[in-house]
């Protein structure tokens, strides 16, 4: 009996294990955004975009994600439109990445970044 709940108890975390393990990976590997567009100047603030890529590279039980980030400009409403934006760390590190519209749908556009890189 006892042999039975130590097999079920290595079950249950070999499976919680994988479970997040995968849900990380997946977490992680997602780098687009969708925001509204600006119906004015037809571009996505440089705020909402900083906002969006600092959610993207915090993790959501352990914030080690950069404590600021800031773009250069403001994201136009065009596919294939980019702005540069730099992700600031605790420990004074600076990260640089390109931001990029990968689609313009309506009102909205779907941006992505690339790994942030010294």
């Amino acid at each position: 009996m006892r042999n039975l709940r130590v097999v079920g108890l290595a079950l249950a975390g070999t499976a919680l294990l994988a479970g997040s393990l995968t849900a990380g990976n997946q977490w992680l590997g997602e780098r687009d955004a969708t925001s509204e567009v600006d119906g004015t100047t037809d571009t996505v603030p440089r705020d909402e975009v900083a906002r969006s890529i600092s959610g993207h590279l915090s993790l959501p039980v352990i914030p080690r994600g950069p404590r600021s980030v800031d773009c250069a400009g403001d994201l136009r409403a065009v596919k294939g439109a980019w702005t540069h934006c730099t992700a600031h760390y605790l420990r004074g590190t600076d990260r640089d990445m390109t931001v990029r519209v990968v689609r313009v749908r309506g009102g909205e556009i779907t941006y992505v970044h690339d790994t942030p890189h010294r």
